[in-house]
């Protein structure tokens, strides 16, 4: 069992360490600045390509539906790539599962976390008042359910090809 759960507790602790740097004084700053234009602008474009109200008067400030939001580096789920990241640099996976479950999981954090602005924009302008359970609750737990779907997801993907591998076929 420990075995097994090795590759998980060393992507914890890289994950926690790499977050530690992350808020270092002198880094901070600048990480967040990158990550809160690059989610601001991400979400712009998501709305923007499937024809939503969506704005950027000035960063770091996104507006859908006429609800406007301000863009911190929490918001940019910044924690989920990383964790996804170290996730799949310790997984006991075949190099070409890692790049394809790097993708994956890459990808559906990027296009979860432009849903979430969508939808939490249309949440505020119709009802405020459950803006901040939502934003802070539900999609924190569903974040870390799809992350954690996906590495369970991409783990019987790469153990069922290594086994297919392993019995010759």
């Amino acid at each position: 069992m420990i075995r097994s759960l090795k590759p998980l507790l060393w992507a914890f602790a890289a994950w926690f360490v790499i977050n530690t740097i992350i808020h270092l004084p002198g880094l901070r700053d600048h990480i967040a600045t990158f990550l809160i234009k690059f989610t601001t602008y991400s979400a712009y474009w998501f709305g923007r390509v499937l024809f939503l109200p969506v704005e950027v008067d000035r960063l770091p400030f996104l507006t859908v539906n006429g609800f406007r939001m301000q863009v911190i580096i929490e918001c940019t789920a910044y924690t989920f790539y990383l964790f996804a990241v170290v996730l799949v640099i310790f997984a006991r996976w075949p190099l070409r599962h890692k790049f394809t479950s790097l993708a994956i999981m890459l990808l559906g954090i990027f296009v979860m976390n432009n849903l979430r602005f969508i939808s939490m924009g249309y949440l505020g302008s119709y009802r405020p008042e459950l803006f901040d359970v939502v934003h802070d609750i539900v999609w924190n737990v569903l974040f870390g359910f799809i992350v954690f779907g996906l590495w369970a997801w991409r783990e019987l993907t790469a153990r069922r090809s290594v086994g297919e591998a392993a019995a010759g076929k």
